[in-house]
C-alpha cells in the first residue's frame, strides 16, 4: 500500500508578503466634512490600489446610488478630478469622492442597509454588461451541483446572495420581481435567482461579508472617465468582456483569503442567478459595520444620513449627533441576540436611527420574530441558529 504525504490546498500558505505584514489600504474621503472624513478605507489588493469601478461603485452606494455622477478628486474642491487610470488601479493613499454641487451642506450618505434602496433600471452599466455577455455562458444544473469558486462537488451548501433573514427588505424593495417563485418554496428570496452554490467553509467566510462578487474589466483600451461615472460604458473591440471575480473587503485572521480568493474568477454560474441579487449582495457587503467601519463611529461632528422612511416610502435627510451615529453602528455590529433594555428616543431622527439593523441577521445565521424586532434593540430575543441547506 503507498500512502501519500499531507495535503494543502494550493497556494494555502501565505506567501512572506501577506503572513508579514496587512495590505496597504485606500482611504475615500468625503469632502463636506473638515479633516480626514473617511467615507471608505478599502484593502490595495488590486496590483498595489483598488479598481476604479469598484470604488466608485462602492462610494456610490453609500451616497444614496450615485454611481453615474458621483466622481473621485485629488483635492477637497473637487477642482482637480481623477480620470480612470489605463490600468483601472486607484494606487494614491486617498481620494476625495465627490458629488455636484456645493460642499455646504454635505452630501448625506446611507448608514446602513436597511435604510438603502434597490436601484430598479439604474444598475451600474458594467454589471449590466456582465450579465448580458455572460449569458450565453451561464450553465444549468450542472453549475447548481459544484462550488462556483472552488469547483468541489463535495461538501456543498445553498448561500443566499440576500441572506433570508432580509425577507423584509426584499419585499419592500419589490425584488420578487426578478425571482419568480418556485414550487417547492412559496417565498421568493429562496428561488433560483437569489442562490449560489458554495463549499461550506467558503460559504461561512461569505456570509461574514469578507468577500463578495463583483464584474471586472481586465484589460481597458484606455484611460478616461470611469464608467459608473461617466454613466455609459460602450464596449469596443479592444475590451475583453468582464469577468465576475471575488473581491475580498476584509481578510480573514488566517491572511489566506486574499492570496487565495482575491480577483480569482468565477466558475460559470447558474442561468438562473439574477445579476440584480448579486448587486444587492455587494451593497449588503459594502454596508456592513465591517466595510462601513470608519464614517459613524469616529465623528467628532454631526452626520447627515439618508435614512428610508417606511411610511412616507422615500429617503429623508437627517442629521445624527455624534452619539446617535455611534449607537448606530455598535447596534449594527452587536452579536449579542440577549434581550435588553432600549433607551427612550427623544425624537423622530433617533427614532429612525433604532432601527437599524443587527449584525445576527445580516448573516442570516438568526431570524426575528418581525421586522421591527430586528431594529429595536427592546425585542432582541435569544434564538437558535438557523439551518443551512445541504446538497
Amino acid at each position: 500500500m503507498r500512502l501519500r504525504p499531507t495535503a494543502n490546498e494550493p497556494e494555502s500558505q501565505p506567501n512572506h508578503y501577506v503572513a508579514a505584514q496587512r495590505p496597504s489600504r485606500v482611504d475615500f474621503l468625503h469632502p463636506g466634512y473638515s479633516g480626514s472624513a473617511v467615507l471608505l478605507s478599502l484593502p490595495a489588493l488590486d496590483d498595489g490600489g483598488i479598481d476604479f469601478d469598484t470604488a466608485l461603485t462602492a462610494c456610490g452606494v453609500v451616497a444614496g446610488n450615485r454611481w453615474r455622477d458621483g466622481f473621485f478628486s485629488s483635492d477637497r474642491s473637487g477642482a482637480s478630478r481623477v480620470q480612470r487610470p489605463d490600468d483601472s488601479i486607484l494606487r494614491e493613499l486617498q481620494y476625495f469622492f465627490q458629488l455636484p454641487g456645493p460642499l455646504d451642506p454635505p452630501y448625506p450618505t446611507v448608514p446602513r442597509f436597511s435604510h438603502w434602496r434597490f436601484p430598479h433600471n439604474d444598475v451600474p452599466a458594467l454589471w449590466q454588461r456582465w450579465s448580458a455577455d455572460a449569458a450565453a455562458a451561464r450553465m444549468g444544473g450542472e453549475a447548481a451541483r459544484r462550488c462556483v469558486l472552488s469547483n468541489y462537488g463535495d461538501g456543498l451548501e445553498m448561500a443566499h446572495l440576500l441572506p433570508a433573514g432580509e425577507d423584509d427588505w426584499w419585499l419592500s424593495n419589490h425584488m420578487q420581481q426578478y425571482s419568480p417563485t418556485q414550487l417547492f418554496s412559496s417565498d421568493p428570496i429562496d428561488g433560483p435567482a437569489n442562490l449560489l452554490t458554495l463549499r461550506a467553509d467558503l460559504h461561512r467566510v461569505f456570509d461574514e461579508r469578507h468577500f463578495c462578487l463583483v464584474p471586472k474589466d481586465e484589460e481597458n483600451a484606455g484611460g478616461g472617465s470611469g464608467e459608473a461615472g461617466a454613466g455609459s460604458y460602450q464596449a469596443t473591440t479592444e475590451r475583453k468582456p468582464p469577468q465576475l471575480v471575488v473581491h475580498v473587503f476584509n481578510s480573514t485572521p488566517s491572511g489566506q483569503l486574499p492570496e487565495l480568493w482575491h480577483n480569482r474568477a468565477v466558475h460559470a454560474i447558474p442561468a438562473t442567478v439574477a445579476v440584480e441579487c448579486l448587486f444587492a449582495r455587494f451593497a449588503w457587503t459594502v454596508l456592513s459595520p465591517r466595510v462601513f467601519d470608519m464614517f459613524l463611529p469616529s465623528t467628532p461632528v454631526p452626520r447627515r444620513l439618508l435614512l428610508w422612511s417606511c411610511e412616507k416610502e422615500k429617503w429623508e435627510t437627517t442629521e445624527a449627533s455624534p452619539e446617535m451615529c455611534r449607537k448606530m453602528w455598535k447596534n449594527a455590529r452587536s452579536r449579542s441576540p440577549r434581550k435588553r433594555s432600549a433607551p427612550r428616543s427623544t425624537g423622530a431622527s433617533e427614532e429612525l436611527l433604532a432601527k437599524d439593523s443587527v449584525g445576527l441577521i445580516d448573516s442570516g445565521y438568526f431570524e426575528t420574530d418581525d421586522y421591527d424586532s430586528a431594529f429595536n434593540p427592546s425585542k432582541w430575543q435569544e434564538e437558535e441558529p438557523r439551518g443551512r441547506s445541504q446538497i
